[in-house]
């Protein structure tokens, strides 16, 4: 084994045992082996860092403040969300409740107004029926005829003495709403004179096969009056 010259300064000494990696020393302590390159000479205080160690520090610390920041953003956007949610929860329960209550009020206004005009409807046929028993109808209860479709009434006057001296269509309202167009139509003809009486009959032997049960097919089932 080469003799180790332990002359000279700490340095020399610092300097030979960090480039000789074969020298091993024995922990008087835990009796564990150790190279000697590897063991740190203090002085009573801690060695001062290097560059490269305090880079790695910095780095280190700067990469722990990372993850507390990115832990911090995380925790704030969650709690955000969290605040958006109830805030959307409550008010779409709001809005949800507003339409509720409008639609239950303009369901309760439509169900009214059908009732009332269902009553009004109802009113409305049953006065047609007894209409010409009121006073002011201005004619004989027995000079009317219902009919009811196109119009409501046709009036014979005179008919319960015994002669008829007009014929009137009477429609009768209880509301706002005009004729239709079939009325109109009705009224239209009276006015232009296109009022006609037509008698017609059955024929002779049509009665006969009639009277026996039977359809005639080459028979005229109605005959025009030649009286």
């Amino acid at each position: 084994m080469p003799q180790i010259d332990l002359s000279g300064n700490i340095g020399s000494l610092l300097n030979f045992y960090k480039h000789e990696r074969n020298i091993f020393g024995r922990c008087p302590s835990c009796r564990e082996p150790f190279r000697i390159s590897e063991v740190k000479l203090t002085y009573g205080k801690e060695p001062p860092q290097d560059l490269l160690t305090r880079l790695k520090t910095d780095r280190d610390k700067l990469l722990d403040r990372l993850e507390e920041l990115e832990s911090e953003i995380q925790d704030t956007e969650d709690q955000h969300n969290h605040e958006l949610e109830t805030l959307g929860d409550k008010w779409k329960d709001r809005v949800e409740n507003e339409v509720d209550k409008r639609l239950g009020k303009k369901v309760k206004e439509i169900r009214l107004r059908a009732i009332s005009q269902s009553r009004a409807g109802q009113l409305g046929k049953t006065l047609e029926k007894i209409a010409p028993m009121f006073p002011g109808f201005g004619h004989h209860p027995s000079d009317v005829r219902p009919i009811f479709d196109p119009i409501d009434f046709v009036i014979f006057d005179g008919h319960y003495q015994g002669e008829v001296s007009d014929i009137v269509f009477v429609e009768f309202k209880t509301s706002k709403s005009g004729l239709s167009d079939v009325q109109r139509s009705i009224r239209a003809a009276v006015k232009n004179k296109r009022v006609h009486f037509e008698e017609k009959r059955l024929g002779k032997k049509t009665l006969e096969m009639l009277t026996r049960g039977k359809m005639p097919k080459d028979a005229r089932l109605i005959e025009e009056n030649v009286d």
